[in-house]
């Protein structure tokens, strides 16, 4: 499919409602590492730097109830799996989905745009963070 294909746009925005969300990206990368038990994810998360330096992400720290969000909506939309233990102690375990793991293959090349293009990434930035007020 290129630009030129009438249903590109109509993709391009499935996708993106796909993947929106303050923590999609975070879980998907940490999950990439392998399958993972919730607290552990959490923490995992929480150790890496979640700062993006691009206005509106409202909260530093992952907490429970947006992870909980995010994962519930990344199962619903079929982007992860989550196995529940039916023996006590119960515990969830969340992985990628095929999908998923080429969601993030896919995905490479655009960070690596991103990378060959630091500079208009770090104005347009600047830029934003200069529209909402936001020093940093």
């Amino acid at each position: 499919m290129t630009p030129e294909d009438s249903r590109f746009v109509r993709r391009v925005h499935d996708i993106r409602h796909l993947i929106s969300g303050e923590w999609t990206w975070d879980v998907l990368v940490t999950l990439h590492r392998g399958p993972m038990q919730y607290t552990s994810l959490l923490e995992a998360i929480r150790a890496q730097d979640s700062d993006t330096g691009w206005p509106g992400r409202k909260h530093r720290r992952l907490q429970d109830s947006p992870l909980n969000r995010t994962l519930r909506r990344l199962e619903q939309g079929e982007l992860i799996r989550r196995h529940r233990e039916l023996e006590f102690p119960y515990h969830a375990t969340y992985e990628l989905s095929v999908a998923a793991t080429e969601l993030l293959a896919v995905m490479a090349p655009l960070a690596t745009w991103a990378e060959t293009h630091t500079d208009l990434v770090d104005r347009a930035r600047q830029r934003r963070r200069a529209e909402d007020g936001t020093s940093r």
